[in-house]
């Protein structure tokens, strides 16, 4: 007879399992999601194992979502084979990179993070967690536990990092020890003081408002010496996780940071698909844009979101070819005045053109 009671059969996931390869070298811990290797091996080859072979989400990848790790897996040297629950999944482990309510919003894997107008994933040992999500489908969950799981954030940019690049002033240090973790998702890029987005350890803590990391947080190759920059990112310790469900149906491509230089200027890289959060807290010298090529399939969504103001210049979403506005008829040329908390735009390409699905906050079509 099955155990259903409150101590027994009821109380297990109803999680989809599937054996993959992990192709990382890296540890990969509970909850972090993977995407399929769907370039695998040679394009004009059939080949299964693009089925089979996963990796870590990137920003070519993440519209590929296979599911998130069963247990926590070591590095290897080589690669190794894992489970992962699938999306379909109920009451499974998700890793975290933002707090979670019960039954409350949706969470989304972080696909990476970019600099200095680079393809450079800076989150290649983080990217998998999963932060605030705006699509539904493969890649995002529904949380079906409330868990305190970042202990200190500031997504606005609020944080200052020091000169020798491992000072790290931010609003507080309670609950955080030597050892845990620093994610950097964006910051101040100048030329002088250019932040790398990254998984930074904690060496020590020095008091109520300041972390010293282990490496330097900024890039060494950047001209002139550094000052004071302005970072945005959030803290936690161990791997937190909470119980959700895996959403199916069509790739909600997940959410990656974007820094924006602060000269500011255009030809700034983005995800295709899911969400891009632009990273704040700095001034720019001039607007800074996107160019939003044109989708490659009907139904293809894309939002920006600022989680940080921008001074002085704005966020611009340029579209390469002309879309729609929201009212469905005026011809749509770019979204501009992006530079508050909150400010975007969210978009859906039909087939021939981009048209404008919500405004928010700030947005402004032309």
């Amino acid at each position: 007879m099955v155990d259903v009671s409150v101590n027994g059969h009821e109380k297990l996931a109803q999680g989809i399992k599937q054996s993959v390869w992990y192709e990382g070298t890296d540890a990969l811990f509970q909850g972090e999601g993977v995407c399929y290797n769907t370039d695998y091996g040679t394009a004009t080859e059939a080949d299964a194992r693009r089925g089979h072979r996963v990796e870590r989400p990137t920003v070519s990848n993440n519209t590929a979502f296979a599911g998130v790790a069963v247990a926590d897996y070591s590095a290897s040297s080589t690669g190794r084979a894992i489970e992962i629950y699938v999306p379909g999944s109920k009451s499974v482990p998700v890793a975290l990179a933002v707090d979670t309510v019960l039954d409350t919003g949706l969470i989304s894997f972080t696909a990476a993070g970019r600099y200095n107008k680079q393809a450079t994933d800076g989150l290649l040992t983080e990217a998998g967690r999963f932060y605030t999500g705006h699509y539904l489908g493969r890649g995002t969950a529904v949380p079906r536990q409330t868990v305190t799981a970042v202990l200190e954030a500031s997504m606005t940019g609020g944080w200052l990092l020091a000169a020798d690049g491992v000072t790290l002033t931010v609003t507080a240090t309670a609950g955080l020890v030597a050892g845990d973790t620093i994610v950097i998702l964006g910051g101040e890029d100048d030329a002088t003081d250019v932040v790398v987005p990254g998984k930074y350890e904690i060496s020590s803590v020095t008091s109520a408002t300041v972390f010293v990391l282990t490496a330097s947080a900024y890039d060494t190759g950047a001209a002139g010496a550094n000052a004071t920059g302005q970072v945005t990112g959030y803290a936690y310790t161990g791997n937190p996780t909470a119980l959700c469900d895996l959403l199916d149906g069509e790739e909600s491509g997940g959410c990656e940071f974007i820094s924006l230089p602060n000269a500011g200027g255009d030809t700034h890289l983005y995800m295709t698909g899911g969400v891009s959060y632009v990273c704040g807290g700095i001034t720019l010298a001039a607007d800074a844009e996107v160019e939003l090529a044109q989708g490659t399939r009907p139904g293809e969504k894309k939002a920006f979101i600022l989680v940080g103001s921008l001074t002085t210049n704005d966020f611009i979403v340029d579209l390469v070819s002309a879309g729609l506005q929201l009212d469905g008829s005026s011809a749509l040329a770019e979204i501009a005045t992006l530079d508050d908390v909150n400010d975007g735009v969210y978009l859906e390409f039909g087939g021939a053109k981009w048209q404008t699905q919500d405004l928010l906050v700030g947005g402004t079509e032309a």
